[in-house]
């Protein structure tokens, strides 16, 4: 009985089937072989009962159309857009034809009969997606997007009438561009452009590194300098005043390099400089920011007496009259800079101010060293001295035999070295080279007459005309004029005269008006 029972199953089964079979190969072979099936979108478009060639064409003026749709990028309370085209979008069009065209048209017999039962009760979405150029979405947050970034600030220092004020740190709030690039696309990806997307930018908060607990330990004076520009002139002397206000202020954190150049440059009336004396090329010129090389100088020696680690540091072309030999520091923009690194565990603060025609430094921090038993020495000395040679001498036609001008004073060269000394308990515990610098001797430019006194007096005409006519004299500028003097700036600087061994607080000489 019951084998009876599983035959008779077998054969309805194989009768349903074969019903089954019979309704999708009549389903099939009356439907249109040529175009998509009827309920079959490709994103908002309705693609059924079209051809492959017009699908196709339809979806892609709607691509086309996209190259303008707007993906805006939310920061905060800041919306940062950009076009499809602008982030490089590609949208394969025939695969997602072919995909709808072969909808109800792939799989076996039975897959094919269920797919178009779906299409009978609702419609067919295939998503429609673009891929974006990496490159390109990055670039556009990294330059766009993260514009709106509000970093973080460390505390800072300040100083007024000899007290300390802690300016309080900053929290930052950061946009991370690898991340808010990487969803912009997966959104992209994913959605269907109609009407724009928007895209909340991925944001960090951030904190600063050093607060003002940490700046509460910056009150000790590490290093202090000076040097004067009494004999300088005014525009010299605002140079300097200019300097010292663009250098003070500055809080430096530990680890940091500190490029002076950076913070005075560029060299222009705009920036608080005037006309002044200056070395270049071995002579003295009229240059924008003569004399802030005086303010580097004062500014190396206070870093040796607060014992910062120097990064670069430039002798002047030619001896300076301010600091003794190898213990200057020359600025040239785009060429010669001074770094330093503040190699202490804390902040340092730089003070710079002009009072009573000098330049002062100082540098402020937590002192660690043993200042009642180790002290420090700085000591220049000369090498070798260099003969500025013979004067050279340009002739000129134009002026009168007789006429000299000094139009720059000899220097001397020299090759000098720095020794760093120091002392413990009163005796010496290490003697250390610090710098070795070489000054070019130069010699003294003279400017001659060269008109003789037979071209500068007319003789009496043999004419006739003139037989009446008393010869005319020679022109009063043939006389030796009294300028044959040495102007007051061509003086050569006062250590061209062998310098002697000084300790490094002796800087204080009245500077020459001929400085890079």
């Amino acid at each position: 009985m019951k084998g009876k029972i599983i035959k008779i199953c077998a054969v309805l089964g194989c009768i349903v089937l074969a019903a089954t079979a019979g309704s999708i190969y009549v389903s099939a072979k009356g439907a249109k072989k040529d175009v998509i099936y009827d309920g079959i979108y490709i994103g908002s478009i309705n693609v059924g009962g079209m051809t492959v060639k017009k699908a196709t064409n339809t979806l892609k003026k709607h691509v086309e159309e996209a190259k303008s749709e707007t993906v805006s990028v939310k920061i905060d309370k800041h919306t940062v857009k950009a076009t499809l085209e602008e982030l490089g979008y590609v949208c394969d069009v025939d695969s997602f034809v072919n995909e709808a065209y072969n909808y109800g048209r792939t799989g076996d017999i039975i897959k094919r009969y269920k797919d178009k039962k779906d299409l009978e009760k609702d419609k067919v979405v295939i998503d429609l997606a673009f891929t974006l150029d990496d490159k390109k979405v990055k670039n556009f947050v990294s330059k766009k997007c993260t514009v709106y970034d509000v970093q973080a600030e460390n505390a800072k220092l300040k100083r007024k009438n000899g007290k300390f004020k802690i300016i309080k740190e900053k929290n930052g709030r950061v946009i991370v561009a690898g991340e808010t690039a990487e969803k912009i696309e997966s959104v992209i990806a994913g959605q269907w452009i109609d009407g724009g997307i928007i895209v909340e930018a991925i944001m960090n908060d951030t904190t600063p590194e050093y607060d003002s607990t940490t700046l509460e330990e910056c009150q000790d004076m590490l290093g202090s300098y000076s040097t004067s520009f009494a004999s300088s002139d005014s525009a010299r002397s605002q140079n300097l005043v200019n300097a010292a206000s663009l250098l003070n202020g500055i809080t430096i954190y530990p680890g940091e390099t500190f490029s002076v150049a950076d913070h005075l440059v560029p060299f222009t009336v705009e920036n608080g400089y005037q006309v002044s004396k200056a070395y270049a090329s071995g002579q003295v010129v009229d240059s924008i920011g003569g004399g802030v090389c005086q303010a580097a100088t004062t500014l190396y020696n206070t870093l040796l007496k607060a014992e910062l680690e120097i990064v670069e540091r430039h002798n002047h072309s030619m001896i300076v009259g301010y600091v003794e030999p190898s213990m200057d520091a020359a600025i040239s923009e785009g060429s010669k800079d001074l770094k330093f690194k503040n190699n202490t565990e804390v902040p340092i603060y730089l003070e710079a101010y002009t009072a009573n025609r000098s330049i002062y430094f100082n540098i402020y921090g937590k002192e660690t060293r043993d200042l009642e038993n180790r002290t420090v020495e700085y000591k220049s000395e000369v090498l070798e001295k260099i003969d500025p040679g013979e004067d050279k001498v340009t002739i000129d036609e134009s002026l009168p035999e007789g006429y000299e001008e000094v139009t720059q004073s000899a220097h001397v060269g020299y090759k000098a070295q720095l020794w760093k000394i120091v002392y413990e308990n009163g005796k010496q515990v290490s003697k250390d080279v610090i710098n070795s610098s070489y000054y070019a001797a130069e010699p003294r430019y003279v400017t001659k007459g060269g008109k003789s006194s037979d071209s500068a007096t007319e003789k009496p005409s043999d004419n006739n005309d003139n037989k009446n006519e008393k010869p005319t004299t020679a022109p009063s500028r043939t006389k030796k004029p009294q300028a044959t003097k040495t102007p007051t700036v061509t003086k050569a600087p006062v250590v061209t005269k062998e310098p002697k061994k000084t300790k490094a607080s002796v800087a204080t000489k009245k500077p020459s008006a001929k400085e890079e």
